[in-house]
């Protein structure tokens, strides 16, 4: 049978949808509601950390969940994991349920997470990737642009804690969306034949620490610009409802652009959806020392949004070219072990350095581990990720 993008509708991409619009409504008021509670800006960046740390943490046993009871419940759990979680930060506890609460949506992004990566790579041929897996890719952008824009409105409404109430009703469509497809549409051979997640990463350790380090590196300049630039905006003294509202609209630009990616990836090659990206949103982060005003951040907003676009994708090709077979779930969850600690090490290290220098050191400093990045990604497509049908 012929495979068609639009039979991953319901099954992948309006789940994928939803899940990055809780995520999009989250991620810009975690810091705010720590402000609130009188932590430092650092203190502050320290709960998105944990989000991130969360996803860390539950990538391996997500590969386990995964192989026990299938894609689809492990996908319907993450999701009302992030329902229970956002309910948490909504009741208003103080720091340490708010620590909670973003850890646990943390690990319901690795269990929805890793078990779509594991169906989308089975049930995609190799030849429609670059095209499917940027369309995902722009449901996360598309989420991201969402998101903030509709929890903006709930907080101008009913105040900054309603915006929690956005990211339960998100998720709470996005488990109906997976309940609402039959189990068989699930259907994928058998993982874990070949060893533990250990042993399959040993055995594919090469590629792991050269290709999957710069996929981290891509991870994490793309994650700066979710955790780093709110820290920016609360030191300029941007109100919580402009600051989403900013990230919304300058994300419809990451989102207008996405499928251009696949494009692009399908006709030149997976180089120039990576290079090209780090090294913009390597650019940007260095001169963020000029952001001074709102309209400076609009700026940074607007290039990194754009930086973005070029690279949707990316990560989810790699992983599924490089997966063996029968040990699918298990390679994945080694790939984006690396790729989440990227996005885990990003907020940290923000925090870290936004303690010992300030926000515009923080950015900087990001700014060259993406150059890094983009070398690595230069040496070793050609090794580990050759393409197929590049021109």
């Amino acid at each position: 049978m012929e495979f068609r993008k639009r039979s991953l509708t319901n099954q992948i991409y309006l789940p994928s949808l939803f899940f990055s619009s809780a995520e999009g409504a989250l991620l810009p008021i975690l810091p705010v509601t720590a402000v609130g509670y009188g932590l430092s800006l650092a203190e502050a960046g320290v709960v998105a950390a944990a989000l991130m740390v969360g996803t860390l943490l539950f990538e391996v046993p997500a590969s386990w969940l995964t192989n026990r009871f299938g894609e689809r419940l492990t996908m319907l759990f993450g999701a009302l994991l992030g329902v229970g979680s956002s309910v948490l930060a909504f009741l208003n506890l103080g720091y340490l349920s708010l620590l909670l609460a973003a850890l646990g949506f943390g690990a319901g992004h690795a269990f929805f997470g890793l078990a779509r990566h594991s169906v989308i790579t089975e049930i995609v041929p190799a030849e429609h990737r670059p095209k499917s897996m940027s369309l995902l890719g722009g449901m996360f952008r598309g989420g991201m642009a969402i998101g903030p824009i509709i929890g903006a409105a709930f907080i101008s409404l009913y105040g900054v804690q309603a915006g929690y109430l956005s990211v339960s009703l998100l998720c709470l469509v996005t488990a109906a969306l997976v309940f609402s497809v039959p189990a068989a549409r699930f259907s994928t051979s058998e993982s874990g034949l070949d060893g533990n997640v250990w042993q399959v990463a040993k055995r594919h350790s090469r590629a792991l620490l050269t290709l999957g380090v710069a996929s981290a590196i891509i991870s994490a300049g793309r994650t700066v610009r979710m955790v780093g630039l709110p820290l920016l905006a609360i030191q300029l003294s941007l109100d919580p409802a402009q600051t989403s509202f900013i990230f919304g609209i300058t994300g419809l630009i990451d989102f207008a652009l996405f499928y251009l990616s696949g494009v692009v990836m399908d006709k030149y090659g997976k180089f120039w959806a990576s290079v090209p990206t780090l090294v913009a949103l390597s650019i940007t982060y260095l001169f963020s020392n000029m952001v001074t005003d709102e309209f400076s951040f609009w700026i940074i907003a607007g290039v990194t949004a754009l930086a973005n676009a070029m690279s949707a994708g990316i990560n989810m090709i790699l992983g599924a070219e490089m997966a063996p077979q029968g040990s699918r779930s298990e390679f994945l969850a080694a790939f984006r072990l690396l790729t989440s600690g990227g996005v885990a090490f990003a907020p940290s290290l923000i925090s870290v350095l936004t303690a010992l220098g300030g926000i515009s050191v923080a950015l900087g400093v990001t700014g060259l581990i993406n150059l890094l990045g983009a070398y690595l990604f230069w040496k070793y497509l050609p090794i580990y990720a050759p393409d197929r049908s590049a021109n």
